[in-house]
């Protein structure tokens, strides 16, 4: 939703943004004015050539009746179009004529409006092509405007192929155009590309975090685990979330005690937002450090000994278990054997360990019963169902023989005397 707002931000900043140059108009309070070599509906319309807007203009009747010529057989398609558009039938409105400018950036509008991304973008296409022939609006803003439309709808390698060429360009929204760049890049596998563009941009942009995600990423996927560090400490200064701090435990050079401490703190705010996701995420990293812990006590131990072991039980339950109940579990397990980690040792330790599988395989026991109870139930309802349609059907088809029966039977004999 974030990137869908920064994108329509994006598609209304260009104000004086090559603006109107080697055009047949001139512009002036964002509104064209009719050359003589402009086609003639212009002088109908305020057509805003940075925003891409086309507002009608309704002629009184006097002013109707002065046309005469080209401008009135205009000026009776415009009306017959607009009419069609005020009742929000555009496919008719197409149908009168389908080069018509106006009507595709009205209907490019209407689609903005109901936020339906794509479809906006088929019509400034269309926009981009007529306006080929009749040179009203300014090519690089619609082409602008068009790989903008094609980031939103992600397709990277299309937005690409138009934004690439603003990168000098010094328009207003340069550092939305790096921010753009460096996300398209990202997502492209161009990792050194991407950190180009999002270094660019300033601290007192409003893209700044977000661009500090992509550089985070960035540096992660090339490994440079020093810059991603660098990105998840800004990144955890502007907003302590979940997800930053564990990006931050992610790349840390501190020990496991301090990275614990940043992923239960993690822990912590994801159940208090309900972010399962990043719940999801501290877990595995809690659940990696602390089976350290485990499987250090272990191998100092003599004899045999079987070995708690969180990975054993995830797999065993993760998929009858609901998230929150299953980070419970899970924090509880790890509490059990840190008890038995920071109060015993040789045989005693033994023993707490044993005792910690004995009841955990009771708990997975009890979690797989209530599965299989509750498969069972639904097996029988299912079961119940099923009798219940073979029951209709059997009766369904025995009222039809019946029905049958009865009428191949002979006539009544009154029948035959009443008929003669």
């Amino acid at each position: 939703m974030k990137r869908f707002l920064l994108a329509i931000f994006l598609m209304m900043s260009f104000a004086g943004f090559g603006f109107a140059q080697g055009y047949n108009f001139s512009a002036d309070n964002q509104h064209v004015y009719v050359s003589a070599r402009s086609p003639e509906y212009v002088r109908f319309y305020d057509i805003n050539p940075t925003e891409i807007t086309a507002r009608y203009n309704k002629l009184s009747e006097n002013a109707e009746r002065q046309l005469s010529g080209q401008s009135k057989d205009t000026y009776k398609k415009v009306k017959k179009i607009q009419k069609y558009i005020a009742e929000g039938n555009f496919d008719k409105a197409l149908k009168v004529d389908n080069d018509f400018l106006p009507t595709h950036i009205q209907y490019y509008n209407y689609h903005l409006r109901k936020n339906d991304y794509h479809s906006a973008m088929n019509e400034i296409i269309s926009i981009k092509r007529v306006n080929s022939m009749d040179k009203i609006l300014n090519d690089d803003i619609i082409s602008y405007k068009l790989g903008m439309l094609y980031y939103i709808d992600k397709n990277y390698q299309g937005a690409l192929t138009y934004l690439s060429h603003y990168t000098d360009s010094h328009n207003p929204s340069e550092d939305n155009l790096w921010y753009v760049l460096s996300d398209i890049y990202f997502h492209l596998g161009s990792y050194d590309d991407s950190i180009k563009y999002a270094v660019k941009i300033p601290k007192t942009s409003v893209n700044y975090s977000q661009a500090q995600e992509i550089l985070f990423n960035d540096y992660y996927s090339i490994n440079n685990v020093q810059e991603a560090y660098r990105c998840a400490k800004e990144l955890v200064s502007r907003n302590p979330n979940a997800h930053n701090y564990i990006r931050l435990a992610a790349t840390s050079n501190d020990n496991d005690k301090t990275k614990l401490e940043i992923l239960n703190k993690a822990r912590n705010m994801a159940l208090q937002s309900e972010d399962y996701d990043n719940l999801l995420r501290a877990d595995i990293g809690i659940a990696r450090l602390e089976q350290k812990k485990i499987d250090g006590a272990v191998s100092n131990l003599s004899g045999f000994i079987e070995k708690p072991d969180w990975n054993k039980i995830y797999n065993e339950v993760s998929h009858l278990t609901e998230p929150l109940e299953l980070s419970q579990r899970q924090a509880n397990f790890f509490k059990s054997t840190n008890y038995c980690i920071d109060r015993y040792a040789g045989q005693d330790l033994i023993k707490c360990f044993e005792y910690v599988n004995k009841e955990e395989a009771k708990i997975s026991n009890e979690k797989l019963t209530q599965y299989q109870q509750e498969m069972l139930e639904q097996q029988q309802e299912l079961d119940a169902i099923r009798m219940q349609q073979q029951f209709l059907e059997q009766t369904y088809y025995q009222r039809m023989y019946l029905d049958d029966f009865l009428y191949m039977r002979q006539p009544y004999p009154y029948f035959y005397e009443n008929y003669w």
